[in-house]
């Protein structure tokens, strides 16, 4: 059956802030995420443990913003509670699967245009640790979907 999710990832390849949308008839969440060199890897290492059960719950945290996000993994469903400082909560609820294979295809398309771009693979002057997509993060999104396919 196909997803009724899609994905889209936009990242400041200067600034490293990134945002990312994911979206069906129902709900639309939006991801605003800073500095995307740390934010990334961590997140596709989380993202990972939270399929394969080593984790059920994680923070995800907007650098520059005491806002947060709270997934949390409940069978075959993810929770992702956005909570604003100093108030205010949304929660959003996916099949679990749906949302990992549509979040993993909008980074492939986001990649692939980087790639087609000529962004990448990086030169080696630019896989600076800081860089919004340096090797550490093109790493964890490669470890990330290859668990995905196990």
């Amino acid at each position: 059956m196909e997803s009724t999710l899609n994905c889209s990832v936009t990242i400041d390849l200067d600034g490293g802030d990134g945002e990312i949308i994911i979206s069906n008839k129902k709900q639309t969440l939006i991801i605003s995420i800073g500095l995307s060199a740390i934010t990334l890897r961590n997140f596709f290492s989380d993202l990972s443990d939270l399929y394969t059960y080593k984790k059920t719950k994680f923070k995800l945290e907007h650098y520059g913003s005491a806002d947060y996000y709270l997934f949390v993994r409940d069978s075959n469903v993810i929770r992702i509670e956005e909570v604003r400082k100093p108030g205010g909560r949304d929660i959003y609820k996916f099949n679990l699967m749906d949302f990992l294979l549509t979040f993993e295809k909008g980074f492939q398309r986001f990649f692939a245009k980087l790639k087609k771009d000529g962004v990448l693979p990086l030169d080696d002057g630019m896989d600076d640790f800081m860089y919004p997509v340096n090797k550490d993060v093109t790493d964890s999104f490669n470890s990330f979907s290859k668990n995905l396919k196990k």
